[in-house]
């Protein structure tokens, strides 16, 4: 009897640190979130031969943050911070751009970063477009 009574205090101590444990496994699945379709969007949308000034309306139409580069910036910038830029330089200028996509109230959120490269006519020649999630 007493070994009994021993076994129901310990299972009332560990059901409530089990239910902890599965409640914060849970929050942690729900910290990831699932891929977006808009950097496979971005890529259907931004094809080669697009001029400059349509890219920058496109992305002001997506709500991009964004800087624009002159070539030799990117040229610069591929050669000092090679970690910054995925697409090598064109001779034209280049724009990097963040789109934020959500935030969480645990404090993550989630933005599709992107990359144009132009040529020396402006012309686009590629783009780079990944989602980036990350916790605060």
């Amino acid at each position: 009897m007493r070994f009994l009574s021993k076994a129901v205090s310990v299972s009332n101590k560990t059901l409530p640190c089990l239910a902890a444990a599965l409640f914060l496994a849970a929050s942690l699945g729900a910290c990831t979130s699932s891929p977006s379709p808009l950097p496979d969007q971005l890529s259907a949308e931004f094809q080669p031969g697009l001029s400059l000034d349509d890219a920058r309306k496109k992305l002001a139409a997506h709500g991009t943050t964004f800087s624009e580069k002159t070539a030799s910036e990117c040229q610069t910038l591929v050669e000092r911070s090679p970690n910054v830029s995925q697409l090598p330089p064109q001779g034209g200028p280049c724009l990097f751009g963040k789109i934020p996509l959500s935030r969480s109230w645990y404090g993550g959120k989630s933005d599709v970063i992107l990359q144009l490269v132009f040529a020396a006519d402006g012309r686009l020649v590629d783009g780079h477009f990944e989602q980036i999630d990350s916790l605060l």
